[in-house]
């Protein structure tokens, strides 16, 4: 059994202005099947579009508002939902409000947030 609280990991930044902060709570090695990450985007931040490799997605929002693009269409992401990104779907996340939107990334298998580790601590 793993158990993990946000706050205690290493958080890192995304190599980007206005980029989102990833901390890693279940990381690749602690699970062959399935990674967790807490993620952070500033008020105004981003993250371009782009893909999870061999990963699927799920997208929880714990506080804020996400919006997610994909194909053209938009979605608005809050507490309460959940999103599925599959493997090869591109998106892009924005944060359009006026404080941090925070979600928990669920990746499986895990190799997504491997990506994650190459980010610079924040």
């Amino acid at each position: 059994m793993h158990v993990a609280k946000t706050g205690t990991a290493v958080r890192r930044r995304a190599p980007l202005p206005g980029g989102p902060t990833a901390e890693a709570l279940i990381a690749p090695g602690v699970s062959e099947q399935v990674a967790v990450v807490h993620v952070e985007i500033p008020p105004g931040g981003c993250l371009p579009e782009h893909d999870h490799g061999s990963s699927q997605i799920v997208l929880v929002p714990l506080s804020g508002t996400v919006e997610l693009s994909h194909d053209g269409e938009s979605r608005t992401l809050v507490a309460g939902s959940v999103a599925h990104i599959a493997t090869g779907e591109r998106v892009a996340l924005a944060n359009p409000g006026t404080e941090p939107a925070s979600l928990m990334v669920v990746a499986s298998p895990p190799q997504f947030a491997e990506r994650l580790a190459s980010w610079p601590a924040a």
